[in-house]
């Protein structure tokens, strides 16, 4: 599988990982739930935007009371 490629929908990822811009990439700035990362079959690609919006956007996430 192409790093380049989304390990859950296949689509292109977007990301600048191994790259001279990859602290600017748009997943540096982002929170991907530890939930969402244990469902990519292959671990070595980055999870896309979309991917991550569907997940958040439809997943209720537990926050402890405090």
């Amino acid at each position: 599988m192409s790093g380049q490629l989304c390990p859950l929908c296949q689509q292109a990822n977007l990301c600048k990982a191994g790259t001279t811009e990859q602290n600017q990439c748009w997943c540096m700035q982002q929170q991907f739930p530890v939930e969402l990362l244990t469902k990519a079959p292959d671990q070595s690609s980055c999870i896309c935007s979309e991917c991550l919006k569907k997940f958040t956007s439809t997943t209720e996430i537990y926050h402890p009371a405090r």
